[in-house]
């Protein structure tokens, strides 16, 4: 390894192109984070050199302290072989972002500075852009050449003519519609009118006004992202040659970067690599994992550019509207899971690390498990290897991101609304193992449900998920038939921390437990309309059912049903046969009905979905239209808002003998989706799929569960 001291217009001052290997993540610096910090450090420096040069006027000959150097961070390369009539080139192992930053920062000083038509500093700078002279590939004329994500905004941003040609081929919005920008560019335009703010005498760190804590780089940064045209900082201001020179000075004198040139033969790029990323942003496990295989692929001389198109590019890239390359965002997206927000591909590594070693591993770990497993085979197959991990992120991403109404996506809607991610392994090795469609991944997606769906609605703890899930997934990958495997070792579990609960008790707690409150809405919501689902005709079936999303839960007896006035409590007793009149009920038996009354409230028998929120009026309103003694409506009633044509769940109450709402219907109601529940969610042996639910809620009535 030979290392060395280099200034930012040293770094590009050689005819030499940075080659960023095409594995490697794109660019991802931006301008609060990374850019504008950056910009305040280097104009720090030409600030101090400026107070330098203005004390050495004054103290003549009296020599003074030089001015401090600034240490940006190092970068690590590997030299490229050469060829004839190629420009010497370097694969950038560590420090990518740092380099296209760089190079980005010169072009937006020499934009700017062509705005000194007198001053030598433009010329100094077009002279490190290009590489001049004539080359067997055009390409060879970029210092850096980015992954093929980033090479159309690098092509386009150093051929532009001027800031308004940029500004109008990546504008930031399309009428009132939000664009983003490339981060690329986004830097590139911060960094332009950073320049020129300089050139003026205003420097960024500035209060864009008094009394207000945001600096005038901050308005930059939010100029950048939803202006199209971004204004210049104080343009009335005149731009100073003096200025540009001490900024010149600065990038050539007072910036520096540790250089380390790795020797082939010697130096482990991986081990560098995974050691050195100082003040970059931080790595991600797939950064990690995606530069090992990589790298293990070049070591064994396989075609590198290949297996990145053919399997990883679709993590990087993605093919915009108009079919040019560009970053896919998809991935890096936060995504929540339990307490846990990670990027997207990070969680995917983490549950597909969990699948290959069979072991649990922490997500800070994700990447040093996933290579402890790759290193326990000699030699694996690293195109086959590539081929299963992108297959099963396909599989990965229907769970998180369901689209559609298969049972695959209605089984992620469901892990999504119950927060169950933890059988995300599971998941995915019944994937391995079973194609889509078949009656056996039907059939093993239905157990797992139910049997998820039956302990939450039971209220059961989830504390053991994470080691039940990881033994399912170990019979599943052993099993010769998964689905049978998935269903007899469910049935087998017992204890309330694993049981799967049987219909009594499934029953006992669909009729009493205040699902509402305990179980919360999204989750209510999530199972009221997969029964939905289950419930439709074959011609409802056509009609797309609603997302939960969409969906409002809604009490039919509302939760002020007491402040409403239309739904009292019973004052007296049934009328005996051998009595005359009704017996009023006692203070205790008010009492009595009153609790009652207040579990049943929040059961699902009193819960439906609808498309649209009622009204509140509506809401508190009473069950049944009102009418005056002419016949004339004087209040709509709850029944005729229930009345949702796109939701099946509500026809029930559209019956001709539902004509009140009290707490038997509810109760009626209740056992009514119950045999629906048993019926979508059915506990092993399939006969029990066939008892009924009355029957089911009359067993629970006569032998309740403590």
């Amino acid at each position: 390894m030979q290392s060395g001291k280099s200034s930012i217009t040293q770094l590009f001052g050689a005819p030499v192109q940075y080659v960023i290997p095409v594995f490697q993540r794109g660019y991802v610096w931006t301008l609060t984070k990374q850019v504008g910090p950056l910009w305040a450090d280097i104009e720090d420096r030409a600030k101090k050199l400026r107070e330098h040069d203005a004390q050495a006027a004054q103290v003549g000959q009296q020599p003074l302290r030089p001015v401090q150097k600034h240490f940006l961070g190092s970068v690590v390369l590997t030299p490229v072989p050469g060829a004839f009539g190629r420009v010497p080139s370097f694969e950038v192992i560590d420090g990518q972002q740092r380099t296209t930053t760089l190079l980005l920062l010169l072009l937006a000083f020499w934009h700017a500075a062509r705005q000194l038509p007198e001053s030598p500093v433009a010329d100094m700078l077009k002279s490190v852009l290009h590489n001049q002279g004539t080359f067997a590939q055009d390409s060879d004329g970029f210092k850096v050449w980015p992954t093929q994500a980033g090479r159309a905004e690098m092509r386009a941003l150093l051929q532009a003519a001027d800031i308004a040609s940029i500004q109008g081929a990546y504008p930031a919005r399309d009428g009132r519609k939000r664009l983003e920008r490339p981060l690329m560019v986004q830097s590139f335009l911060y960094l332009h009118h950073a320049c020129l703010a300089w050139l003026r005498g205003v420097e960024l760190s500035d209060a864009l006004a008094a009394q207000d804590e945001r600096s005038l780089s901050d308005a930059l940064i939010y100029a950048v992202a939803h202006d199209n045209d971004v204004a210049a900082i104080e343009s009335e201001l005149p731009l100073l040659p003096q200025r540009a020179q001490s900024l010149f000075m600065a990038l050539q004198s007072l910036v520096q970067l540790m250089t380390l040139t790795l020797d082939a033969a010697e130096d482990d790029p991986q081990v560098i690599f995974e050691t050195l990323n100082a003040r970059g942003e931080p790595l991600l496990a797939s950064d990690l994992v995606r530069n090992f295989v990589f790298l293990e692929a070049a070591r064994r001389g396989l075609d590198v550019p290949a297996l990145y198109q053919r399997h990883w590019k679709g993590f990087d890239e993605q093919a915009d509207a108009k079919g040019a390359a560009t970053a896919n965002l998809y991935w890096r997206e936060q995504e929540r899971q339990g307490r846990l927000t990670h990027p997207r591909i990070d969680l995917f590594f983490y549950h597909y690390t969990v699948l290959r070693r069979g072991e649990e591993t922490k997500v800070a770990h994700v990447f040093q498990s996933f290579k402890d497993w790759w290193r326990s085979a000699p030699e694996r197959d690293i195109d086959a290897e590539l081929a299963r991990l992108v297959q099963s992120s396909e599989h990965f991403r229907d769970l998180v991101s369901p689209d559609g109404s298969d049972d695959v996506a209605e089984f992620g809607r469901l892990m999504r609304a119950l927060d169950v991610f933890s059988f995300a392994p599971a998941y995915l090795a019944l994937r391995e193992r079973l194609p889509n469609g078949s009656p056996e991944l039907k059939q093993a997606l239905g157990d797992l449900a139910s049997y998820l769906v039956r302990r939450a609605v039971c209220g059961l703890t989830t504390k053991a998920y994470n080691r039940l899930a990881l033994r399912l997934m170990t019979e599943i990958q052993a099993a010769e038939v998964p689905a049978a495997a998935l269903r007899r070792y469910l049935r087998g579990l017992d204890g309330d921390t694993q049981v799967w609960p049987d219909d009594r008790r499934f029953g006992a707690q669909w009729l009493a437990r205040p699902v509402y409150l305990e179980l919360k809405p999204a989750r209510v919501s999530a199972l009221l309309r997969l029964l939905e689902r289950a419930s439709r005709t074959t011609y409802q079936a056509g009609i797309g059912v609603p997302l939960a999303s969409t969906l409002s839960v809604e009490h039919v007896l509302p939760q002020n049903w007491e402040g409403s006035g239309y739904y009292p409590l019973p004052t007296h007793a049934p009328i005996p046969m051998e009595a005359d009149a009704p017996r009023e009920l006692t203070t205790d038996e008010v009492q009595q009905a009153r609790a009652r009354r207040e579990r049943l409230l929040h059961t699902f028998g009193n819960l439906t979905l609808l498309t649209q929120p009622m009204n509140s009026a509506l809401s508190n309103g009473p069950y049944a239209d009102q009418y005056d003694q002419n016949g004339t409506r004087t209040a709509e009633g709850k029944r005729s808002g229930l009345r949702d044509g796109l939701l099946s769940l509500n026809s029930w109450f559209q019956r001709p003998e539902i004509t009140e709402w009290n707490d038997a219907r509810i109760e009626e109601r209740g056992a009514q989706l119950l045999e629906q529940a048993v019926a979508c969610w059915p506990h092993p042996p399939a006969e029990s799929a066939k008892i009924s639910g009355q029957q089911v809620a009359a067993g629970v009535r006569e032998n309740p569960t403590p």
